[in-house]
């Protein structure tokens, strides 16, 4: 099949997503991420002017099925190139309006290690700063999933922690103490035995962290390992 004919039936068979369209993902996989990243954003334009559900749902349906198949291929060099798709917090502001079952294969795949390895994480490092200060949510949630896979999948190597300095400064900063902040208002929901032992952390030199550790005591102590890097500067 041509990429037109891919793209009618994909219109023709709508709604429908990736899951669905197996068949289609893979076909469009024969592509160049260079042609399908041009092509989702050509589509992404054409969403913003609809307003008719169905030619809105036919684009809703192409840009999942093309950013799946650009996620199959593994290159996380894509990721700076998809993060302006990424939802603002102040959403109605964007030129899309992303339901969840848009925005979430989009934000997922960013920080899918299955997709890129333990690549993504200098690539993120290098561009999370272009979401701030429109996309801080989004921002909290792709660090912290840095910080797991960091201390999970490749803790043999941290590529977060061995990255750091990668990040643009001031807008990484910017990033932990939003982290830490929300992280804290989200402690107060805790169990208070759990709330205790966060805060006792904090009140401690934090010279390590674990996986199971709170999103706090994460965000704090890869605060002060990216603050030593400058400490001499």
């Amino acid at each position: 099949m041509t990429k037109a004919e891919i793209y009618q039936e994909i219109r023709n068979i709508s709604p429908t997503w990736s899951g669905e369209a197996q068949e289609l993902v893979e076909n469009l996989e024969e592509f160049e991420n260079d042609e399908l990243l041009q092509d989702l954003d050509d589509v992404y334009q054409e969403w913003s002017k609809k307003e008719n559900d169905d030619s809105i749902q036919q684009c809703v349906s192409l840009f999942d099925v093309i950013l799946q198949a650009i996620f199959n291929h593994g290159d996380s060099s894509v990721i700076p190139h998809l993060l302006k798709y990424v939802p603002s917090d102040d959403y109605y502001e964007d030129a899309v309006v992303m339901e969840d079952y848009s925005s979430e294969p989009l934000c997922n795949g960013i920080v899918d290690s299955d997709y890129f390895g333990e690549s993504y994480i200098p690539v993120l490092l290098g561009c999370i700063h272009e979401l701030v200060p429109r996309a801080m949510v989004h921002v909290k949630w792709f660090l912290y999933s840095m910080i797991l896979d960091d201390l999970g999948k490749f803790q043999n190597t941290r590529p977060l922690m061995n990255n750091l300095r990668v990040a643009e400064k001031k807008s990484f900063i910017n990033i932990l103490n939003y982290s830490i902040e929300k992280s804290l208002e989200e402690l107060q929901e805790r169990s208070v035995e759990r709330k205790e032992n966060a805060m006792k952390r904090l009140k401690e030199p934090i010279n390590s962290v674990i996986y199971d550790d709170e999103g706090i005591v994460q965000f704090t102590f890869v605060r002060k390992e990216f603050l030593k890097l400058y400490a001499d500067v």
